[in-house]
């Protein structure tokens, strides 16, 4: 219990950090913004190269990949489905019953317990994640709420991801062998120890970014904690069916891949949700969307430190 605590404060003392940080206002949030997009684009990416640089990968987790993928695109038609029904009927249930803050809380909340040799069993999960958020969750909420069609430059721009590339490459040189090179050879083993560097910087970065961001509108309390509920009814019983009935007869048993599958389905909806909705669609819609991730996020990881203290490390 000792060593759990200890790994528990950090995360609270951090997130509490950016609350403070938020009531001083030491920080316009225009800066906020910069510091979270070079985390996203820099800090995120260098954590996901070095996990898949240096992960051992065998033959089903790609096909795991491809299952996340198409839970994910079950979750969000779970979504529409749901979006059917009068009483509450609104076009962003698909977009909240879809889609994960997996690097933005994810990798943070899991490296932090489990620690970093473990982040390969959520990262595994994280493929197809990545795929499915850039290839149709964005895409889709641009067309629906924005009136958008799909280009060519559109799916260019989803090759074009940070992240897409970073996972992209660490695949690559970890497959073919040359990732092992990059210890004997000092450029490169020094351009590995920067990578190193900037990863470093992910954690407490996003965390203190989660603790700025906590604010709440009473105004859309009742309909974010409506959405939450329907997201949390439609990713447990679809998630753990998929995980019962077709991961299961995959991957072998192991209990940090279940850790790793039950942090993944409780992760709030992505953080930079609100900001594409809010290019998308009105200024009532990314309040309402930002109100229900924040609640969701807090909900997140209380449900995460409650999970953490119920299990035996």
């Amino acid at each position: 219990m000792t060593d759990i605590a200890a790994k528990i404060i950090p995360i609270l003392l951090l997130i509490s950090l950016g609350c403070f940080f938020r009531y001083k206002n030491t920080f316009k949030q225009t800066t906020i913004d910069e510091v979270k997009k070079l985390v996203i684009d820099i800090a995120f990416s260098a954590v996901l190269f070095i996990t898949f640089l240096n992960m051992e990968l065998r033959k089903e987790y790609f096909l795991v990949s491809i299952i996340i993928f198409l839970m994910l695109t079950l979750f969000y038609f779970a979504g529409i489905m749901l979006n059917m029904i009068k009483l509450i009927k609104h076009s962003l249930i698909p977009f909240f019953s879809s889609g994960f803050a997996f690097g933005f809380l994810g990798i943070p909340l899991f490296s932090t317990i489990f620690g970093v040799e473990n982040l390969g069993k959520l990262s595994i999960l994280g493929i197809g994640h990545e795929f499915f958020i850039w290839l149709l969750f964005y895409t889709l909420l641009k067309i629906k709420l924005g009136n958008q069609k799909f280009s060519v430059e559109t799916g260019i721009q989803i090759f074009k991801s940070p992240v897409i590339i970073s996972i992209t490459l660490g695949i690559i040189l970890n497959l073919t062998g040359l990732g092992t090179s990059i210890h004997y050879n000092p450029i490169a083993k020094g351009l590995y120890t920067t990578i190193e560097y900037l990863s470093n910087l992910s954690t407490p970065l996003i965390l203190i970014i989660i603790g700025y961001g906590l604010r709440f509108n009473k105004k859309y309390m009742k309909q974010s904690v409506l959405f939450i509920m329907i997201r949390f009814i439609v990713i447990l019983s679809i998630g753990y069916f998929m995980k019962i009935f077709v991961i299961n007869k995959i991957v072998a048993p192991d209990l940090m891949f279940d850790y790793a599958y039950f942090t993944f389905l409780i992760l709030p909806s992505p953080l930079t949700l609100p900001i594409f909705v809010g290019a998308s669609s009105t200024q009532e819609y990314e309040e309402l969307a930002n109100n229900t991730v924040v609640l969701n996020t807090v909900v997140s990881i209380v449900i995460f430190i409650i999970f953490v203290l119920t299990i035996n490390i």
